[in-house]
């Protein structure tokens, strides 16, 4: 006799998620009774065919179930009739989704193509940023396994920027071209696939430093793949605010690298960084496809522009004035002010968890810890500064002096702060100054990044390829040239501070003095001096023999290309 009641509620229990489950097919005509005030609501999905999971502020409710029979088995329970014939009412749960959740996802779907973009370009830079930090942390206990030094540590750091440096022009032209769209989900699955493999190529340096070095392939197009994808539908007036926040991603990756990285390492060993990071950049492939695709139906004129193919139009089109790039003053302006600000940045990025284990006594853990202040102010700068940058221009003042005074902020602000850093001998409070020196320097992302654009929308990608391979210079030199001075004074100030001040100081200069912010006249492309002495050479080579047999491949493959095409429209 004390079993029934469980018996009974069981069964009813039994027939509820029965019901629950056939309810958008067979229509059991449920009686149901919320205990939150949307009943109605949740009759209404029930009868639709019990879509629960539309109705998120309903927690649980009760179902009314017509009937539940008694098991066969069950022979003594007295009255199983009218007790099978008596309704039973049985709390079941109902899917609950936040109401944060769906307004985020609400105005996610109501947001232009041109801000999703720029969300998602971001959160590729998330994930670019993580798979570059997780070397910095990963290195101290590789190094312990492997037995190396400071000089090799920083050797297999800078071996990133090999294959970084060699894809900036390509990426750039090559973006130019077919579009940032097309281009940036290709590097992300290239570095994220070169992340994974590293536990297998680190057991030998070769195989380490050519892994490392695909990361940097892949990376290196993003860059390019974002500003071209900026300039092809983003509004001048918000170039300044989508620059820096795409950009910003780079340091939340930095922040998620430096918290995620050492609690795995901690628990399940160094491997794991870079197997997890690796399908966190796989899995961002599969949903930018799905978002282009999101795009094209809802804003097809967004998606043809982020899409177009534009290495068609003819030879003259297709010319990029590299001739015209390399002798624009401004331009060599940038690239010198890229170099410098690129120094301090590889730099502190690679080396800043080793140094706080080294001159404040921490685990890996706390060091890792330590280093994510400087991200959150780096963070927390270029969320003002691209705002603030714009908010100037529309208050009339000239763009060149806007991206002047950035770049001032971005540069002296940070080399003051490390001089005082080395003027004090006191650990914690060096960490204040290096945290306001990066942040300071996120001011960067309304000078130089944005000045790219400024000089020449139409080539604004190739552009930055080309200062930015100027700027891969310091993570291949400058990683390795702060090991072997460490290793050389055993000062962590002269190796990792001097030269960034002075380099601060460059910079300033260059584009104080050079920089420019209107477009640029690019049409005198012709040869330099020095290219009339090598011409007998260059005609010896069967370079223009292949140039022009590529040209006529290429305009054969066009022409049948454009027949198939006529001849499916026809058909």
């Amino acid at each position: 006799m004390g079993d029934q009641p469980g018996s009974l509620k069981q069964a009813a229990r039994g027939r509820a998620r029965r019901h629950i489950d056939t309810a958008g097919r067979a229509r059991r005509g449920l009686r149901v009774s919320a205990k939150k005030p949307q009943e109605a609501e949740w009759e209404d999905e029930l009868s639709a065919g019990g879509q629960r999971s539309r109705t998120p502020q309903l927690q649980y409710a009760r179902i009314t179930v017509p009937g539940a029979a008694p098991s066969p088995g069950n022979t003594q329970m007295r009255g199983s009739e009218e007790a099978s014939s008596a309704p039973q009412e049985v709390e079941v749960s109902a899917a609950q989704y936040p109401a944060w959740l769906q307004r985020l996802v609400s105005k996610w779907e109501n947001l232009p193509a041109r801000h999703q973009f720029v969300v998602a370009t971001s959160l590729a830079f998330v994930v670019c940023n993580m798979d570059k930090v997780n070397i910095s942390v990963a290195i101290i206990p590789m190094s312990r396994d492997f037995g190396w030094d400071s000089t090799t540590a920083g050797l297999v750091q800078s071996s990133f920027f090999w294959g970084y440096m060699l894809t900036q022009i390509p990426g750039g032209w090559v973006t130019s071209r077919l579009g940032g769209r097309r281009v940036l989900p290709a590097g992300v699955g290239l570095w994220s696939l070169a992340t994974a493999i590293v536990p297998f190529s680190a057991g030998t340096i070769p195989g380490l430093l050519m892994s490392r070095a695909a990361v940097g392939l892949g990376e290196g197009v993003a860059p390019s793949a974002a500003t071209d994808m900026v300039a092809r539908i983003g509004k001048s007036s918000e170039r300044s605010r989508s620059i820096s926040f795409i950009f910003s991603g780079l340091h939340v990756g930095s922040l998620a690298g430096l918290l995620v990285a050492p609690q795995l390492i901690d628990h399940f060993g160094w491997q794991t960084v870079f197997f997890i990071f690796g399908l966190v950049g796989l899995g961002w492939t599969w949903w930018w496809e799905r978002l282009m695709a999101g795009i094209a139906a809802r804003e097809p004129e967004a998606a043809t522009l982020l899409s177009e193919d534009r290495s068609g139009g003819g030879d003259a089109a297709n010319i990029v004035p590299w001739r015209a790039f390399l002798r624009n003053r401004p331009v060599q302006a940038l690239a010198c002010t890229h170099f410098c600000n690129n120094w301090f940045h590889y730099t502190m990025l690679a080396w800043l968890p080793t140094f706080f284990t080294d001159t404040l006594s921490m685990n890996i853990t706390q060091a890792a810890q330590i280093s994510l202040l400087p991200p959150v102010a780096a963070l927390a700068a270029s969320i003002v500064a691209g705002p603030a940058a714009d908010s100037l221009i529309e208050a009339g003042w000239e763009v060149e002096r806007v991206r002047k005074l950035a770049q001032l902020v971005a540069f002296m602000g940070p080399a003051t702060c490390l001089l005082t850093a080395m003027a004090i001998d006191d650990g914690y409070v060096t960490v204040g100054l290096i945290t306001a020196a990066l942040g300071l320097a996120s001011f960067s992302l309304a000078g130089l990044y944005c000045n790219h654009a400024d000089l020449s929308p139409k080539h604004a990608a190739v552009l930055l390829g080309l200062t930015n391979t100027v700027g891969a210079v310091p993570g291949i030199i400058g990683v390795a040239v702060t090991g072997a001075l460490l290793d050389a004074t055993g000062s962590w100030p002269v190796a990792l501070f001097v030269p960034s001040i002075g380099f601060f100081l460059l910079g300033s200069t260059a584009f104080t003095a050079f920089g420019r912010a209107e477009q640029q006249d690019f049409s005198d492309n012709s040869p330099f001096w020095f290219e009339q002495h090598l011409q007998p050479v260059m005609d010896a080579l069967p370079i223009k023999s292949a140039q022009s047999a590529a040209g006529k491949l290429q305009r054969s493959s066009r022409a049948v290309l454009e027949r198939v095409q006529r001849k499916s429209t026809k058909d």
